[in-house]
């Protein structure tokens, strides 16, 4: 009878593993927002910008670029392929906000390798004032906090009730329509808000990812973008090394322009 016991009990905890594993659900809204950043603190006076999905449903929402959502990403000319340009992003990185558990998953694809990291989803402790405006037709009102080393403004919309805004940030009574740090070198802000009918059908296996820690991640990926190449080691591809060395320099360069990311620490 023990034995059945441990047998059923192991069953559970395997299948309570797997069904965490697969998260799905159907998503009732789309909001786009308009994201404009100075990621090249040299350059503040060209800044950039991308317009960025939020997708809500009853269990979860997901955050990402515009250009990461498209599913026809790849176009093919004749017989050499090339990614489109609506497909060009800043931004690579998913976040998965799940409402049941408060967990908030970042998933970031590099190269062929897919990996996340989880963190509370309560993260901001909000304080909201009395000041009102009026953003595309929809009454909001102010609230503030600090966020990875910034402090942010935002305007969230009572009537919108969804405790929802880009990127991270959620936790208010009411949709954020707009939200940007002190120094306005991230700001979002909002395009529209859709209802999709049917539903947009969302479904993510983690168990096809693997899980690290928020500063592993960055490491890993700062070496990827520092050397792809070398990153993937693929026997088939070869340069001759002065190449190499020209590659490598352009790279850094590259790198050292992206010293201002969202979250500075």
């Amino acid at each position: 009878m023990k034995t059945l016991y441990l047998l059923l009990f192991t069953i559970s905890i395997h299948f309570i593993g797997f069904s965490q594993s697969k998260l799905k659900d159907d998503f009732n809204y789309k909001i786009t927002y308009n994201l404009t950043y100075k990621i090249d603190s040299t350059s503040l006076e060209k800044p950039k910008s991308e317009n960025m999905v939020l997708y809500i449903g009853e269990k979860f929402s997901k955050f990402s670029s515009r250009a990461k959502s498209l599913k026809h990403s790849y176009v093919i000319k004749g017989n050499s392929g090339h990614t489109s340009r609506e497909a060009l992003t800043d931004f690579q990185y998913e976040i998965l906000k799940d409402n049941h558990t408060n967990k908030l998953y970042y998933i970031l694809q590099i190269a062929y390798d897919r990996f996340y990291y989880i963190q509370e989803k309560n993260l901001f402790n909000w304080n909201i004032l009395e000041e009102i405006k009026q953003i595309k037709g929809y009454k909001v009102q102010k609230a503030t906090t600090s966020f990875a080393g910034r402090d942010y403004i935002a305007w969230f919309s009572p009537e919108i009730p969804i405790a929802e805004g880009p990127y991270k940030f959620s936790g208010l009574p009411g949709l954020i329509l707009e939200n940007s740090d002190t120094d306005n070198e991230y700001v979002f802000e909002f395009i529209g808000l859709e209802k999709k009918s049917p539903k947009l059908p969302f479904k993510i296996n983690l168990k096809q990812y693997v899980k690290t820690e928020k500063g592993e991640l960055l490491e890993i990926n700062y070496r990827y973008r520092r050397d792809p190449l070398s990153y993937v080691n693929n026997p088939n591809i070869s340069m001759d090394p002065e190449i190499y060395k020209k590659y490598i320099k352009a790279r850094a360069t590259m790198l050292k322009k992206e010293n201002n990311p969202l979250e500075l620490k």
